[in-house]
């Protein structure tokens, strides 16, 4: 349960549904927006720029492409016990 308000995809307009779509656009194999992204609805524009912050420097800033960078992330994940 969220303490944050957040908008679910099929609530958000303007701005904030702009920028949903960017991230579904790039998120592979997402079926919604993950609800860490969505924890920043309220304000749009914090959230693009944590999304392209977050994707700048996790996926394709290196050489090990995306599949690879994905199993390590999934790894690390794991190992937290965490759900991202």
């Amino acid at each position: 349960m969220a303490w944050v308000k957040t908008f679910a995809e099929n609530e958000a307009t303007g701005r904030l549904a702009e920028v949903y779509k960017e991230i579904r656009q790039h998120w592979v194999g997402a079926q919604s927006i993950p609800n860490v992204m969505k924890c920043m609805s309220l304000r749009p524009e914090a959230l693009l720029g944590v999304w392209r912050m977050s994707t700048a420097l996790t996926f394709g800033a290196s050489t090990l492409g995306r599949a690879r960078e994905e199993m390590i992330a999934t790894a690390v994940s794991a190992l937290n016990h965490c759900h991202y």
